[in-house]
């Protein structure tokens, strides 16, 4: 059997465990006992993507780490280790988000006890939930102090808990300063494409008005919720299915008639980093892009970046941006729960959160930790067990994100989730393979019929939500493979 078969098999069983003779529902998944917590020391191993931060803290516990994850593992292994009988081991899967939701989904399918954390895109929290694959955290984990949105992107769907908040993420627009005044920032998706053309009368250096994400991988879902949402926020529901046929199809609209215009051709190939170098290269007037990329717009040296770096500022999106970020997942199959939870309340305590915002540019998932001018924290204190004080946890040089936490707070109060499904994959891939040939279409001049376009997407999302194969042409059709992410994870 697949793995989406397998999936859909769990989930059908999960649906016909409660039926109308029975004294009582089953168990949701993932809520039975824990065992009883492990004698001597333990290694608690999480698998994850790849770092994409950059630290601009002091000299990290280990010689040639540069990212936040490392940094924060490595102080745990060096100061708390000794203390608590715990050590954490990071086990990486390069390549990019794609590969990481497989080897992760292959793991817990074949309930691989060498993992004890998943670090999850958001997005695919429902899908392991409803599987089975990761514990509940309802009751397990103090909640205090977290944002309502990143919080929320750790539930099922039901509101029943199963992984922390561990970053979050939150799309931004970039804007060049010196030649779109601040006062003017516009508030809508067609306002921007109107001041991108302003821009580009004004310099002849501008070639791309707008730079965004638009290749066929999972930045192009993004970005296309996004619009869409833009021009009518409940177009499409809460599970992804369409509700408004012709608003998407408006959405989409705006989309399409700027390919060629102020969203160049090129622009179908783009990913984050693409974006980055096309805007820090004084290439483009506007970018949609994440916060981890401010402060290397602000230090690049890239040619022409000098005066970018000096000329450009952010925004909210003119529209509601889909909420990113990873979440922390206990595996069913972890023989010790009891130490991963300590380790997922370090890495998502306010002193680890400060870290992964002011020092590694991540945006974090509680509040506090994006006080103005607060020091960086000077160790880690814990509940249960000693504290380790006088050890820097990350440094006492922040990065120039610290200038734009309040906007991305903002931002952050007005994100949309992405659809909450166990199919979000199946989604997404649909969304890509119906949307991206349209603007191929755009780019080499034809005409495109949107609403056949919209009505078939309709069909296969109903479909693929609720666990069955899609039917259209559009639906079947085989992604090229998307580039990897290299920005924090959409």
């Amino acid at each position: 059997m697949t793995g989406r078969g397998r999936r859909r098999a769990i989930l059908l069983a999960a649906t016909l465990a409660c039926t109308a003779g029975a004294a009582g529902c089953a168990p949701a998944p993932g809520t039975g006992p824990w065992p009883a917590p492990a004698a001597g020391p333990v290694t608690v191993t999480i698998l994850t993507g790849t770092d994409t931060s950059i630290s601009a803290g002091d000299t990290p516990v280990r010689s040639g780490d540069t990212g936040m994850y490392s940094e924060l593992a490595d102080w745990w292994n060096a100061r708390e280790a000794r203390i608590t009988g715990i050590r954490i081991r990071l086990a990486v899967v390069d390549g990019g988000a794609t590969l990481a939701h497989s080897q992760m989904l292959a793991a817990a399918q074949a309930g691989d006890a060498q993992y004890d954390i998943y670090n999850l895109d958001g997005q695919w929290v429902p899908e392991f939930a409803a599987a089975g694959y990761i514990r509940s955290l309802q009751g397990h984990l103090a909640t205090e102090g977290f944002l309502p949105q990143p919080l929320a992107s750790g539930e099922d769907g039901s509101g029943r808990l199963y992984a922390a908040p561990f970053t979050t993420d939150v799309g931004l627009l970039y804007y060049r300063t010196d030649l779109v005044g601040s006062a003017a920032v516009p508030g809508t998706f067609d306002q921007v494409m109107r001041a991108a053309h302003q821009a580009q009368k004004k310099d002849r250096a501008i070639v791309e008005g707008y730079a965004g994400q638009f290749a066929e991988y999972e930045g192009l879902t993004v970005n296309v919720l996004e619009i869409i949402r833009g021009y009518r926020p409940d177009a499409i529901g809460a599970d992804g299915t369409i509700r408004d046929p012709a608003a998407v199809a408006a959405g989409l609209e705006q989309l399409v008639s700027q390919i060629g215009l102020q969203i160049p051709g090129s622009e179908l190939s783009a990913s984050e980093a693409q974006s980055f170098t096309a805007f820090a290269t004084g290439q483009a007037a506007f970018m949609r892009n994440w916060p981890i990329y401010y402060n290397q717009i602000a230090t690049a040296t890239l040619p022409g970046s000098s005066e970018v770096a000096g000329n450009f500022n952010v925004s909210p999106l003119p529209f509601p941006s889909v909420l990113g970020g990873q979440d922390l997942a206990i595996s069913a199959s972890s023989p010790h729960p009891d130490a991963a939870l300590k380790v997922i309340g370090f890495l998502t305590s306010q002193q680890a959160e400060q870290c992964l915002f002011a020092v590694g540019g991540f945006p974090a998932t509680r509040k506090a930790a994006y006080a103005a001018n607060a020091p960086l924290p000077p160790g880690y204190t814990a509940r249960g067990y000693a504290a380790v004080t006088g050890s820097p946890l990350c440094g006492d040089k922040p990065g120039r994100q610290l200038r734009i936490g309040s906007t991305i707070l903002k931002a952050i109060g007005k994100t949309i989730p992405r659809p909450v499904t166990p199919y979000y994959t199946e989604f997404s891939a649909l969304v890509q393979g119906q949307v991206w040939p349209l603007l191929n279409a755009a780019r080499q001049g034809h005409s495109v019929d949107l609403h056949s376009a919209v009505a078939a997407l309709a069909a296969d999302i109903q479909y693929a939500v609720s666990g069955h194969a899609p039917t259209s042409p559009g639906g079947t059709r085989q992604s090229p493979g998307p580039p990897a992410a290299t920005g924090s994870s959409p």
